[in-house]
C-alpha cells in the first residue's frame, strides 16, 4: 500500500517484541506514526531465553511478550502497523524483511535499528569463543543493520530526507567494567556492536548533505525481561532504568529540529536527551 502526500510518517523499529524495541515502536506509534516492526516470530506471544554465556543459569527462562500484543498496542493509537518476520543470522531472510517493510506503507521515513542475536556464549571469554560463533554475531549484528539501511537509503535520498538510528552500547566505545559472567561483556558481543557502531560516521559523511541524519542512540542500562528474569532467580530488586527513556529520545531524534540537526552524526545518551530537554516518558 503507498503512502499519499500528508499521510503519517512511517517509522520501522527492528527487534520489536519485547524490550527497547517495543517501548520504542510504541513511542513513534503515539507520536502519529504508521509502524513497521519485526521480530523473529510475528506469532509467538513468549520465547524461551537462549543465554548469553554458555552456562548461562538463566537459559531457557520464558520471556514474555511478542509481536502480537506490540501490533495490537500501536494499532489502538489509532496508527497502522504491519509485523515482517526477520532472521537475523539469515541474509535472505533480512533482505526480504527490508523490502516488506518498505512494502507495508510505501516508504520508510525512519529506521530504528534495534535487533540483535541472542545466544549462548556471545558473552564468553576471549578464550573460549569459537570464530564460527564471532562470525555469526558480526553477521547478526552488524551485517544485517547495513543491509537494512542499503535498502531503506534510497527513498530517503530521493525524498531529501531520512533518519536512521542505530541503538548502540557501551561494549562499542569502552572496555567491560568487568570480566565476563561478573557484570562484563564477552568478546563476540563486543567486536560485533563495535562494528556497527563505526557505520553511523560513515553515514553522516556520505548522506548529511542529501538530508539523511544518522544518530548512535545509547540506551543506557535499561532493565528488559531478561533483567528481571536474572533478578528474580537471584531474589534481588530488578535494576536498570524503564525501556521507556530510549523510546523517548529515538522520537525525540526522528524530528528535524536545530537541536537534531546539530546532533546528526554523533553518539547520543537516551538519559542525558531526556534530561535536557525535558522529554515525556511514558510509563512502561
Amino acid at each position: 500500500m503507498l503512502r499519499h502526500m500528508g499521510d503519517r510518517p512511517v517509522a520501522v523499529v527492528t527487534g520489536a517484541s519485547r524490550g527497547i524495541g517495543r517501548s520504542t515502536a510504541i513511542a513513534f506509534a503515539r507520536a502519529g506514526y504508521d509502524v513497521v516492526v519485526t521480530a523473529r516470530s510475528v506469532t509467538a506471544s513468549s520465547v524461551p531465553f537462549a543465554g548469553t554465556t554458555t552456562n548461562d543459569p538463566d537459559a531457557g527462562a520464558t520471556l514474555s511478550g511478542g509481536l502480537p500484543e506490540v501490533v495490537a498496542a500501536i494499532e489502538s493509537c489509532g496508527v497502522r502497523c504491519a509485523a515482517v518476520a526477520m532472521d537475523l543470522t539469515d541474509r535472505v531472510s533480512v533482505a526480504d524483511a527490508a523490502a516488506a517493510s518498505i512494502a507495508a506503507f510505501g516508504r520508510i521515513d525512519v529506521l530504528v535499528s534495534n535487533a540483535i542475536y541472542q545466544g549462548p556464549g556471545i558473552n564468553d571469554s576471549v578464550l573460549t569463543t569459537s570464530l564460527e560463533l564471532v562470525d555469526r554475531v558480526v553477521s547478526a549484528d552488524a551485517i544485517t543493520p547495513l543491509l537494512f539501511v542499503q535498502a531503506a537509503l534510497p527513498g530517503m535520498i530521493e525524498r531529501g530526507s531520512g533518519v536512521v538510528i542505530h541503538l548502540t552500547s557501551g561494549a562499542a566505545t569502552m572496555a567491560p567494567r568487568a570480566p565476563f559472567g561478573q557484570g562484563g561483556w564477552g568478546v563476540a558481543y563486543a567486536i560485533a556492536k563495535g562494528g556497527a557502531h563505526r557505520m553511523v560516521g560513515v553515514l553522516h559523511v556520505e548522506l548529511a548533505a542529501l538530508g539523511v541524519r544518522a544518530y548512535n542512540l545509547n540506551p543506557g542500562h535499561v532493565l528488559t525481561e531478561v533483567g528481571r528474569a536474572r533478578a528474580a532467580r537471584l531474589g534481588v530488586e530488578p535494576t536498570g532504568q524503564s525501556p521507556e527513556i530510549p523510546a523517548a529520545a529515538a522520537v525525540w531524534l526522528a524530528a528535524e529540529t536545530d537541536d537534531t540537526r546539530a546532533l546528526a552524526g554523533t553518539d547520543v545518551v537516551a538519559r542525558d536527551v531526556v534530561r535536557q530537554h525535558n522529554l515525556a516518558v511514558a510509563d512502561a
